[in-house]
């Protein structure tokens, strides 16, 4: 019986994984454009999805069994096809969603973690660089607040990964170097305390990697508990610390007419407790979603949301959606924040901080659970990362 030469079998696992990196790349720079040009983005992910399933035929059939969790969004998101008040949206939907999370599971599998945040890093990169020469790239000083504190986080730990190559890390420097001052430059108080958000929950179990894993454990679940302890007395105490926080970083009160927002969308919610459908509201024909789209002088009638995740959620799947939205999220935080509690490395450290990031920022934003979303994405991966670490400890 022959085998192949070692060299051939290395070889070939080097040209797999250098197509697979190129792959996600070419993915993670797509999807970084598509709010400032949908289409060609839109396409260039689909094609780099399609080939990378054509090349390893296997791939995707693992991501499909992989696990549940990632798919349970995305089933019942197809499921309100059946009442959807535009159920061709809704299926669409659901299938490009699909798509997403398929692209997340098979990199995330066919990538170790540092290269996936390595090639994700470039993408954001590439998109501030952009926006330096074209304007427009970004539709609002939250979107680059939002970016710039993503080109923070992963170069931070880029650069601190012993194990990235060198012409990474001096990239991820540079890179970490020159943004703060891009973060004051943008004129968004937001968009500093952004990046502060993004950085101090990551770094703080790399600071403590050196104790024992209980050490560890106690030192964060109590600073924990100290922050939200003085958050909600802070809260009770002044009756109207929100306002005057919220106008230290440049917002009214009303969050720019978000307040009305998450007003009509309690309404809907109670109205139709299943939902609308998947994202069966922001279509044109939708009197409701006409009135705020020419409210907010939005003359394409595209590209709008209820600011705020669970309500968006509420009014697309109801109650339900809601909660299988919550129990998703709380399943990828405790996954990750159990990895980095055993292993306080730079891979455990930027999804930690990015998942504590994003999930702040869910009552302002709707950055999850949708189609061609590089965050999605980067979410999902998380959590793919963290259960495989967690397989690997046991075994």
């Amino acid at each position: 019986m022959t085998t192949a030469p070692i060299s051939a079998t290395v070889h070939q696992a080097n040209w797999e994984y250098r197509a697979t990196w190129l792959l996600w790349l070419c993915c993670a720079v797509s999807l970084v454009f598509i709010q400032a040009i949908p289409t060609l983005p839109a396409v260039s992910f689909l094609c780099a999805v399609l080939l990378y399933c054509v090349l390893f035929p296997n791939r995707p059939v693992r991501a499909l069994i992989w696990n549940f969790i990632p798919w349970i969004f995305v089933m019942f998101g197809m499921l309100s096809v059946i009442w959807s008040e535009q159920p061709t949206q809704s299926l669409r939907a659901a299938l490009q969603i699909a798509v997403t999370v398929l692209a997340a599971i098979m990199f995330a599998q066919g990538l170790q973690a540092r290269s996936f945040i390595a090639g994700a890093m470039y993408a954001f990169i590439t998109s501030i660089v952009a926006s330096l020469f074209v304007s427009h790239i970004f539709g609002s000083k939250n979107q680059v607040g939002l970016t710039l504190a993503l080109v923070m986080l992963s170069s931070l730990w880029v650069m601190l990964d012993k194990q990235q190559p060198k012409l990474s890390r001096t990239i991820a420097l540079l890179a970490f170097l020159g943004t703060p001052s891009m973060l004051f430059s943008a004129d968004s108080q937001g968009a500093v305390l952004a990046g502060g958000l993004a950085l101090l929950p990551s770094v703080i179990p790399f600071l403590l990697r050196r104790l024992d894993l209980n050490t560890r454990m106690f030192l964060i679940c109590a600073g924990a508990f100290v922050v939200f302890a003085a958050l909600g007395v802070t809260l009770l105490a002044f009756d109207n610390f929100s306002d005057v926080l919220l106008q230290s970083i440049g917002k009214d009160a009303s969050l720019t007419g978000r307040t009305v927002l998450w007003s009509h969308a309690k309404n809907i919610i109670a109205d139709h407790p299943f939902g609308l459908g998947l994202q069966a509201f922001w279509v044109e024909g939708n009197r409701d979603a006409i009135r705020f789209w020419e409210s907010n002088y939005i003359t394409g009638h595209s590209g709008f949301s209820f600011h705020n995740l669970w309500l968006n959620t509420g009014v697309e799947l109801g109650l339900v959606g809601i909660l299988i939205a919550a129990c998703t999220t709380l399943v990828v935080f405790v996954s990750v924040l159990r990895w980095v509690l055993r292993d306080p490395g730079p891979e455990g450290c930027f999804f930690i901080g990015f998942i504590i990031f994003i999930v702040a920022r869910t009552f302002g934003e709707v950055e999850l659970y949708g189609q061609f979303s590089l965050i999605q994405i980067i979410f999902m991966a998380g959590y793919y990362y963290a259960h495989s670490a967690q397989r690997s400890s046991r075994s």
